[in-house]
């Protein structure tokens, strides 16, 4: 394993591509990895929730300049996703799930419960969202 197969980074604009081309990087951090089953369907769920808010929410309906750092560390996956869209209007500690009749709103809930650690940060670069999941078996 080489650190180019343990760390890799998606530098891109949001489009009609951007999902596939995330699941993509993450498929090939995993192929290139002994990665436990869990592990990454968890973490894909996550991140494809996460990602799916960044590009409808943070553009306003426009493209915005994302960056996802995925790092495979000896006892976990972390990865940070880097906007430069609008601040996301998010209290990470009030999250739930919506009632059940609810249409919207589960995404940072389901991510939420299947992380470890779920953090979001705005500062002078935009916003900046990181997940981390442990490599359970």
């Amino acid at each position: 394993m080489t650190g180019h197969d343990r760390h890799r980074v998606l530098d891109t604009t949001t489009g009609p591509d951007t999902l596939r081309d995330i699941q993509r990087l993450l498929d090939e951090v995993w192929d290139a990895n002994n990665v436990p089953e869990t592990t990454r369907m968890y973490t894909d769920l996550a991140v494809s929730e996460i990602s799916a808010n960044i590009i409808e929410h943070s553009g306003d309906g426009k493209s915005v300049h994302l960056m996802m750092d995925v790092e495979l560390l000896p006892d976990s996956v972390r990865i940070t996703f880097t906007d430069d869209g609008r601040p996301a209007p998010v209290d990470l500690t009030r999250v739930a799930m919506p009632d059940e009749m609810s249409e919207r709103g589960r995404g940072l809930a389901i991510a939420y419960r299947v992380l470890d650690e779920l953090s979001y940060r705005r500062d002078h670069d935009g916003n900046h969202w990181t997940l981390v999941r442990r490599l359970a078996e």
